[in-house]
């Protein structure tokens, strides 16, 4: 099975994550993939607009705890995660994200990232690094306090929090609520909305609202830091021993 598929139709990219059995949990080979496709449309002009997506009813519940002890073994270099965030960063063609069912971690963090985010009101948005003993990552400890102010950002990811579509909306972190089942359909006209204006008066507007980059940049690489300085940590052992057994941790 492709766990990642893309389709082009009128000028919009459509991404989809598609491991239902794993709820679109990432792998290291589908960053690598979504990279690519980002990266080529915002090389493309054709390319005006993107949507992500995840197949079977839920939008992404992170990466693949699977590939943790790799990730933190000391690599050096550019990791896949950084070569997406960075295409997110970097990018000035718009991108529209359709959310149902669970959106966690690296799934709630990109689309901090995003020019529209579409849920379901019954949608979950999740914020689980301090539970993994990790600081939150993708630049979430800045896009967020940005957007919410410190201490509705600090009870989030503090607690490690979870909140449904209704909630993300209210703060904002949701642009637009769909009823169930419509999701990707109301995405789909967003972004067609988005293809359908000006190419590149829409990437130049879109560049200059997100302004200079290069603070969120370093602040995305010391968070990377800090992910590795908790993979190789004891908290970081207990924490995902006790997630793989499904028990509370013990960090006594």
């Amino acid at each position: 099975m492709t766990t990642v598929t893309t389709h082009f139709e009128r000028h919009v990219l459509q991404i989809r994550m598609n491991r239902p059995e794993k709820k679109n949990a990432l792998t290291l080979p589908m960053y690598d993939v979504i990279s690519e496709a980002l990266e080529r449309a915002e090389a493309d002009t054709a390319v005006r607009a993107v949507v992500l997506g995840g197949a079977g009813g839920n939008f992404c519940s992170g990466n693949d705890v699977g590939d943790f002890p790799d990730a933190g073994s000391g690599q050096q270099g550019p990791t896949p995660v950084m070569r997406f965030v960075k295409a997110l960063v970097n990018a000035s063609v718009p991108i529209v994200a359709a959310v149902e069912g669970v959106a966690a971690g690296i799934g709630s963090t990109m689309l901090l990232h995003l020019d529209s985010v579409v849920a379901s009101a019954g949608s979950r948005i999740v914020f689980p690094f301090l539970n993994l003993a990790l600081v939150p990552e993708a630049g979430s400890s800045l896009l967020l306090v940005r957007l919410l102010g410190y201490t509705r950002a600090a009870d989030l990811v503090l607690r490690a929090g979870s909140i449904d579509g209704t909630e993300a909306h209210r703060l904002g972190i949701v642009s637009r609520l769909a009823e169930p089942g419509a999701v990707d359909k109301v995405a789909l006209e967003i972004a067609a909305e988005f293809a359908s204006k000006p190419p590149q008066a829409m990437r130049r507007a879109k560049r200059l609202m997100k302004g200079d980059t290069a603070g969120l940049l370093e602040r995305i690489r010391e968070e990377e830091r800090g992910v590795f300085l908790g993979l190789g940590s004891a908290e970081g052992a207990e924490a995902l021993r006790a997630f793989r057994e499904k028990r509370r941790p013990n960090f006594t």
